[in-house]
């Protein structure tokens, strides 16, 4: 089961990279409703969350629909989404709890929340926008043949490596960081924020250089060999003719409502996965994801969501508030002291 799930687990990460914001765009969220949407979901697996509700488009080639908006609602103060996993009594919630401008931007604060923890991003939804474009391309490449992708991309170390740090992955990956400009946490009762100014020119200052480039893939290479990782990727190339990929446009009930988006799914001998990607959800676009072999079910899927009353749980500003760089410079200057020793 092992190999299904990793191909599963990277399917659901390439989901994440769809996240994004357009304004205004048609089925982005509106479901007629102002308020507060409230599941009551128990977490079970009996699969109401992902019941089909009015599925009549029939099989597609993955081709067909790749093509679909995978942007999240624009960005607003009280937008929230919960999901649960399995029979774990712990949820996560993702919220927009604030805005504050940054930089000359009007940036959005998002609290994340789940049992003995609260963390806030504050985040440039313009530039977080821009740097999802080029992993929804990338997502579109995949989604086109995900065999092809996995055998092109995945076959061993050097070919994850290049996928993972070639200039193109390296610049999206930059810009992502750069839309994340502060980080709020709690700490012995007090509220502390860590300020990202002038990361992303540091990193992008390391990423230009041809020996961190070097290091990055000969690091890779190399904890990717000595975890035995070579052997599981094989064993992946040799399953994936008996992979069966499916994605096919759908309607579903989440927490309660209908909304509409993508289920896309993969059928093995020894199980088999499928997630449902919407754009009508606040915040994440995943509804759902299940991953059934060796007599198990593991899923995750949404309780509840909302466009409005979301908590801050970190009201207040912070006690104290220390530069991220603090921290960058002064692991440069100990490994440049350990490289001179």
């Amino acid at each position: 089961m092992s190999r299904l799930f990793f191909v599963v687990a990277m399917i659901i990460g390439l989901a994440f990279f769809g996240c994004g914001s357009q304004a205004d765009e048609a089925g982005n969220g509106d479901n007629g409703d102002t308020g507060e949407v409230v599941g009551d979901s128990n977490g079970d697996d009996s699969g109401d969350t992902a019941d089909v509700a009015d599925d009549d488009t029939g099989d597609q080639d993955i081709t067909g629909v790749s093509g679909f908006d995978f942007d999240t609602p624009e960005l607003a103060v009280g937008q929230w989404i919960e999901y649960s996993a399995d029979d774990m009594r712990e949820t996560l919630t993702l919220s927009v709890v604030g805005t504050e401008v940054n930089q000359g931007t009007e940036c959005y604060w998002i609290q994340i929340s789940v049992t003995d923890f609260v963390g806030q991003i504050l985040v440039d939804p313009v530039g977080m926008e821009n740097a999802m474009e080029g992993y929804e391309e990338m997502f579109g490449t995949f989604a086109a043949d995900p065999a092809a992708y996995l055998r092109e991309n995945m076959s061993d170390a050097g070919g994850m490596a290049d996928m993972f740090g070639n200039e193109e992955n390296m610049d999206m990956a930059l810009a992502f960081i750069s839309a994340i400009r502060m980080v709020k946490l709690e700490q012995q009762g007090s509220i502390m924020a860590i300020d990202l100014i002038g990361v992303p020119e540091f990193l992008e200052g390391m990423m230009d250089d041809p020996a961190f480039k070097d290091q990055f893939q000969q690091g890779f290479a190399q904890g990717f060999d000595a975890e035995g990782g070579q052997e599981g990727l094989d064993e992946i190339m040799a399953e994936l003719d008996n992979l069966q990929f499916d994605m096919s446009e759908t309607s579903v009930d989440v927490a309660g409502n209908t909304v509409h988006g993508i289920e896309f799914s993969i059928v093995h001998p020894e199980g088999e996965a499928e997630a449902i990607i919407t754009s009508e959800l606040p915040l994440v676009p995943l509804a759902y994801a299940k991953v059934t072999g060796d007599g198990e079910t593991h899923f995750v899927e949404v309780i509840g969501y909302g466009f409005s009353g979301a908590e801050n749980l970190l009201p207040g500003e912070p006690a104290q508030t220390i530069p991220a760089m603090m921290f960058l410079q002064g692991m440069q200057s100990q490994m440049g002291a350990m490289g001179g020793e």
